[in-house]
């Protein structure tokens, strides 16, 4: 009898460790999951809106302002004829030392994402100059491929640009600017100022714009 009580008080003995053994298997479970998806989130959230951050780029969402103009081969660009496409549309201007700054890396990362996403992002050049001959001066006679250069001398769509993406309009315009056009037509982002677009920030900002 005595050793019989002996087995079953060992076996009462022994089952609270198994739930306790369980218990920590769960938690150590549970800490994994959590670490993983903090992980996750990090990466795939926190770490882009760092990076935005960093980059200055400015989030908006509201309509792109038609417009329609001539590019420099003599033919004729409207926005609506990139729908379906992302549009990274930059405001410049020859005489303006940030703007030919930031042309090159601008110039590289267009091809870059162009030859990556076919057929879903463009890079639209808008100068503000005061004719053809300049632009077409700065690019060596003729416009760098992959590149559409389109010619606001009246300052209309730069202006209707500035004062969608602030919600109202300023005094005076300042250059470069660069405005983002979602595939759908949303202007979802703009850029104040010049830029290294070769850092990978500005990258990994547009390849979401794309991918989404």
């Amino acid at each position: 009898m005595s050793r019989v009580s002996g087995q079953e008080g060992e076996a009462r003995a022994v089952r609270p460790r198994r739930r306790v053994a369980l218990a920590l298997a769960a938690v150590a479970v549970l800490a994994a999951a959590a670490i993983a998806a903090f992980e996750a989130w990090d990466r795939w959230v926190a770490a882009p809106r760092r990076a935005e951050r960093a980059f200055a780029v400015i989030r908006t969402d509201v309509p792109a302002p038609p417009f329609r103009q001539t590019t420099a081969d003599g033919k004729s660009f409207s926005l609506a004829d990139a729908r379906g496409q992302v549009v990274f549309l930059n405001f410049w201007a020859t005489w303006c030392p940030p703007c030919r700054d930031e042309m090159p890396s601008m110039l590289q990362l267009g091809w870059e994402l162009a030859a990556r996403h076919p057929g879903k992002f463009r890079m639209v050049a808008v100068s503000v100059d005061d004719g053809w001959d300049v632009v077409r001066d700065f690019f060596g006679g003729a416009t760098p491929p992959g590149l559409t250069v389109t010619l606001d001398t009246d300052q209309l769509a730069t202006r209707a640009y500035y004062c969608a993406a602030r919600g109202a309009c300023p005094d005076s315009f300042k250059f470069p600017e660069t405005y983002i056009v979602d595939a759908s037509g949303r202007l979802v982002a703009y850029v104040v100022g010049p830029r290294d677009w070769s850092d990978p920030a500005a990258r990994a900002f547009l390849e979401r714009i794309i991918g989404g």
